[in-house]
């Protein structure tokens, strides 16, 4: 657990004194991007470990680590192929 906090203290500065603080911080992350509560998200488990890693700002060997070979593969070609909208100020 320890480990998970010190990644995030290195890359933003933020250190978290138990998984559940990491956790909940993750979910407000989820929730702040998707625009929705958590409890309303369908979510695919490799996208969400996806964006576990992510949030945890771990590079892509260890995100391929995390993810394995197919669920890499995966998220690699949903990532691809969605429609982005453009972000109006």
């Amino acid at each position: 657990m320890r480990a998970l906090a010190d990644i995030r203290k290195m890359e933003v500065g933020i250190e978290y004194r138990s998984m559940s603080d990491l956790l909940a911080d993750f979910r407000r992350y989820l929730e702040r991007e998707a625009g929705t509560p958590v409890e309303r998200l369908d979510a695919n488990a490799a996208l969400l470990l996806h964006d576990l890693c992510q949030f945890l700002k771990l590079g892509g060997p260890q995100r391929q680590k995390v993810l394995g070979r197919s669920a890499a593969s995966y998220v690699e070609a949903q990532l691809d192929t969605q429609v982005r909208l453009p972000v109006i100020h």
